[in-house]
């Protein structure tokens, strides 16, 4: 995108919006290069209007979260980056529902709810992602997943309509939703069941522990790389073929957990996309399966994943 574009978009768009934002702080693998316009709606209304801007001026836009499951290239992302403002990160008790906005954290999430002594979301105590993201992909852990306790989510369409979807009407699966793959995320609601409060921060808390105990939290890393293959887990079989450990520039397959590749030390996207490569190679030519990537690669002109098999 020519400096000339990016100043017009910035002239249109109605909210906050900055020009060569890095993205690499904004994710937590810490990887990646500059979108050229960050835009922060604050409001269902702004959010509209920059969807109308964005496909009015024909300009590639993707909607980032919290920046977990993410690889964003080195070169980052030529269009707009559009990231929920404050007024969207909100979470509220309504009708005895629990609403959240997009950019709110799972984190927080769980929290509000354990802190009203309201139960069903202790398992996702510990995602390092957004609501909206974490819908997106129907996050989980631990048997439970976001899926379980909706009611209803708001959305934009692609054809900027705001509608609602009900739970059964989104078709999740494992780390699928398919209705909300070409939607924008608003408002969504949660049914949760009361219970002791000291209960449910005990959960809390076995849950944290074994992420402490089985994950590797002291390095960025995007979280869980692939998808579980159907009877079996990603991480059994890349330590099977001998995939802890390995290596490529500052990209390295956890030590801890095989499942997941760390950011050791100034990883680029290049290095993290070699690596899942190799991991991949390596699993099909010993068990003949094919990892799927779980994580999302933003802004490369081709797959960084892909491999022959």
């Amino acid at each position: 995108m020519d400096s000339a574009r990016r100043d017009r978009l910035l002239r249109l768009l109605p909210c906050s919006a900055r020009a060569l934002q890095p993205l690499a702080p904004l994710t937590t693998f810490r990887i990646g290069g500059p979108a050229q316009i960050l835009a922060e709606p604050t409001s269902v209304r702004e959010m509209v209007e920059v969807m109308r801007i964005v496909t009015a001026e024909r300009v590639p836009r993707f909607y980032l979260g919290l920046g977990s499951n993410l690889l964003v290239s080195d070169a980052g992302f030529d269009g707009v980056v559009i990231r929920a403002g404050e007024e969207l990160r909100r979470i509220e008790l309504k009708d005895k529902h629990v609403c959240a906005g997009p950019g709110a954290r799972l984190l927080d999430l769980t929290a509000f709810a354990a802190a009203r002594s309201l139960s069903g979301m202790e398992a996702l105590s510990g995602i390092p992602g957004s609501v909206g993201g974490g819908l997106y992909m129907n996050a989980g852990a631990y048997g439970s997943e976001i899926a379980n306790t909706l009611v209803s989510v708001d959305v934009i369409t692609a054809d900027l309509r705001t509608v609602t979807l009900r739970r059964d009407e989104i078709g999740f699966s494992y780390r699928s939703a398919p209705a909300l793959e070409n939607a924008i995320i608003m408002e969504s609601r949660y049914t949760l069941l009361p219970a002791q409060r000291l209960n449910i921060y005990a959960e809390m808390r076995r849950v944290w522990k074994l992420r402490r105990a089985n994950q590797p939290l002291d390095y960025p890393s995007a979280g869980s790389v692939f998808k579980r293959p159907v009877g079996d887990y990603a991480g059994r079989l890349i330590e099977a073929v001998g995939g802890k450990g390995l290596r490529v520039g500052g990209a390295l397959v956890s030590p801890k957990h095989a499942g997941f590749i760390v950011n050791a030390g100034n990883a680029s996207a290049a290095d993290v996309a070699a690596l899942v490569r190799d991991v991949r190679k390596r699993v099909y030519e010993t068990f003949q399966v094919r990892l799927e990537p779980e994580i999302r690669a933003v802004g490369f002109a081709e797959d960084p994943f892909a491999v022959a098999f």
